[in-house]
């Protein structure tokens, strides 16, 4: 059974509101013995909605901005519902108010968080909303008593016939208003979603740290300038290699790459004179193989183009379709279709389509998974 401390405004347990999807994933698999989790978003518009991670056995729903990638409330629905081993025990200020003994009642809520402003009832629905700072809580209340509750300030502390309505959704958020719940700032400490510019065939600069890596930038160079990488993984073959102009001997190759997963980017390193000889970097949409093995590259791609009267300026992110990129850099040749097999890559394939220095990996819904950069 798992047994969560709940934090007004902050947290449930070890979900955090503001924390990455990609660290909620992770909290998650160190406790896949307790947790069933369905991950549910938008396939064709990944950016249009929040993107869902849905503990089924414990009934907590986790819900990501899609942009940031950053949770923004937690829903506890059912919360005295779940039955067999994985039912979930919820405690506040050292006392459960919801666990396999304790109904959370509207009198143990009381109890539990103190005295609040009156809540509202919404008699459509048959529902009163308790709200205190940071959480609320959702009461089912029989629709022989609208008339009791829809306009007045009495709350259901007790019903009429002597029970307490229980509650059937806790929701747990930063702001005034769970419907509009509000991010955390980003820690000043923390370099999530920082901004990186990357500038054709030059290199990338990290604009908080105000530090530049190019093409050949050295193995120290990086290590000093981004810490070390979370792995070293050492290339066996180069499967693009085959599309290029050069010779291709079908031989392996030693290269190796730091994976900088907390950053969304692989830098490749020669393996004879150990500089940066190519870059990757990933958006982590839900609808790709390596979704949340790499936090969001928040990258920036300009481009300049000479008109007959001045210089323009146009930009590509992570969060550009393909058409987009296509209006900045043309039209594109016949793609590279890459597919993995259905067992392990339930997404279908996806297409690389490649520029003087650049290839766009394309998903089927026109978004980017992945950018490489080379000299």
């Amino acid at each position: 059974m798992l047994s969560f401390h709940l934090v007004p405004g902050k947290s449930v347990g070890f979900f955090t509101i503001g924390m990455s999807i990609s660290e909620a994933i992770a909290n998650i698999e160190l406790e896949k013995k307790h947790i069933s989790a369905d991950i549910k978003y938008h396939e064709t518009e990944p950016l249009g909605n929040d993107i869902y991670i849905d503990l089924t056995e414990n009934g907590i729903l986790l819900c990501f901005e899609p942009t940031t990638q950053r949770l923004r409330k937690i829903e506890i629905y059912e919360p005295f519902k779940q039955a067999g081993d994985n039912r979930l025990s919820l405690n506040y200020a050292g006392y459960d108010f919801c666990s396999p003994t304790v109904e959370p009642t509207f009198a143990i809520i009381y109890k539990r968080f103190g005295p609040s402003t009156p809540g509202n009832y919404n008699s459509e629905k048959h529902l009163y909303f308790l709200h205190y700072k940071g959480v609320s809580f959702i009461f089912p209340v029989d629709s022989k008593y609208d008339s009791r509750y829809a306009n007045s300030n009495e709350i259901p502390l007790e019903l009429p016939d002597g029970g307490s309505p229980i509650a059937n959704r806790i929701v747990v958020y930063s702001g005034e208003d769970f419907n509009q719940p509000l991010l955390p700032h980003i820690n000043e400490s923390s370099n999530y979603l920082e901004k990186v510019q990357v500038i054709v065939p030059k290199g990338l600069k990290f604009t908080k740290r105000n530090c530049w890596v190019y093409f050949g930038s050295s193995t120290q160079d990086v290590l000093s300038l981004l810490g070390p990488p979370s792995q070293v993984y050492f290339k066996q073959e180069d499967k693009l290699k085959i599309h290029s102009s050069g010779p291709y001997a079908g031989t392996s190759c030693s290269d190796y790459f730091y994976n900088y997963f907390l950053l969304g980017i692989d830098i490749l390193f020669d393996i004879n004179t150990h500089v940066v000889k190519k870059f990757i970097l990933h958006t982590n949409f839900p609808c790709h193989y390596d979704f949340y093995r790499y936090i969001k590259c928040n990258f920036e791609i300009s481009v300049e183009k000479e008109t007959e009267f001045n210089t323009e300026t146009s930009v590509v992110t992570a969060d550009s379709k393909w058409e987009e990129i296509q209006e900045v850099f043309g039209p594109a040749g016949k793609p590279v279709v890459h597919t993995r097999e259905s067992n392990v890559n339930p997404f279908g394939p996806t297409l690389f389509y490649g520029y003087k220095n650049i290839i766009f990996e394309v998903m089927s819904n026109n978004y980017i998974a992945s950018v490489c950069l080379f000299a």
